[in-house]
This record gives C-alpha cells, sequence and structure tokens, in this order.
C-alpha cells in the first residue's frame, strides 16, 4: 500500500525556491540595505572629513565645510591672503546632493540658513570647521529623503570623533 503526500526532499526544495524569490525580491526593492545614495551620500562626508581632518593636523593648516542649497564644498585657509580656498586638491571640489536628498544644518544648536551654491569666492566660508588642533565645530548635519529616512552625523559625545545616526523618516 503506498501512501501520499510529499517527501521531505520535495518539502526542502519547495522552501529553497521560496527563499530564493524572496531574497530576490527584498534586494530588488533596496528594503534590505536601506536608501543606498543616502548611504553612500553619509560616507563620502564622513570619509572626506576624516581625511580632511588628518591633513589638517599634519600640514597645521585649518579646513572646513561649506554647506548650500544642493551640496556641500571643502575649503581650506589660506592666512597669507585671508581667504578660504579649494585649489589644488579634487577632493575640495564641490559636491552636489543626490537627487531628492536635502541638507539641514545647525551650529551650536542654532539652524543655519543655506546659501546658494554659486557666491563670490573672496564671500565664501565654511560653516563646520575642522581645525589644526583636532578639534572641530560643534555641528548637526542632517541628510534627509523627502517624507523617508535620514542620516544625522555630528561629533560624538564622547569621543573626538564624527559619527552618523540613522533617522526615522518623518511624520506626515
Amino acid at each position: 500500500m503506498r501512501q501520499r503526500g510529499f517527501t521531505l526532499v520535495e518539502i526542502l526544495v519547495a522552501l529553497v525556491i521560496i527563499g530564493v524569490m524572496v531574497i530576490g525580491v527584498t534586494l530588488a526593492t533596496g528594503t534590505a540595505h536601506g536608501d543606498r545614495a543616502l548611504e553612500a551620500e553619509r560616507d563620502r562626508i564622513l570619509a572626506l572629513a576624516d581625511h580632511f581632518r588628518d591633513q589638517a593636523a599634519l600640514q597645521v593648516r585649518e579646513y572646513g565645510i561649506r554647506c548650500f542649497e544642493g551640496g556641500y564644498q571643502l575649503l581650506y585657509y589660506d592666512p597669507r591672503i585671508g581667504l578660504w580656498q579649494d585649489e589644488g586638491d579634487d577632493l575640495l571640489r564641490a559636491r552636489e546632493l543626490p537627487e531628492g536628498i536635502t541638507m539641514r544644518l545647525w551650529i551650536e544648536g542654532r539652524p543655519v540658513v543655506l546659501p546658494e551654491a554659486e557666491v563670490d569666492p573672496d564671500q565664501r566660508a565654511p560653516q563646520i570647521l575642522l581645525y589644526s588642533s583636532g578639534d572641530l565645530s560643534l555641528f548637526e548635519l542632517e541628510l534627509r529623503r523627502e517624507q523617508g529616512a535620514g542620516v544625522r552625523i555630528a561629533p560624538a559625545a564622547t569621543s573626538v570623533e564624527i559619527e552618523a545616526t540613522m533617522l526615522e523618516p518623518e511624520p506626515a
């Protein structure tokens, strides 16, 4: 007498197929990794800030991050002419934020109105300072998708590092 039903191998094959399909859908929709563009921009800002903090200490030169509507740029202070400059290093170039990402900035707890991207080179100055002593200005930089998640970049409370914290979507 033969019994009807599924064998263990058939059940395992079905579970593997379902698992592969779930993984494929998760990766295709991006829910496994969050917002890749937002995370890439967060990582870029952190890497540039760390690099130029090191350069500031090595070169005894002040660096800063100038945030503007739609992007940011790194600058160094040239004491010979008394201006913030960006010449001589491709890493100092202006960068635009990816489509759909907005930036907000607070310095010492006060909100900053971000200027336009294009200004007279004699008038540009960074809001976030990376001092050659290793110190940095107290700031909070927020990158956020409209009606979506975001990331907060700020000095760590207990160390000299800059840390990033993922933020939940803002309520509508």
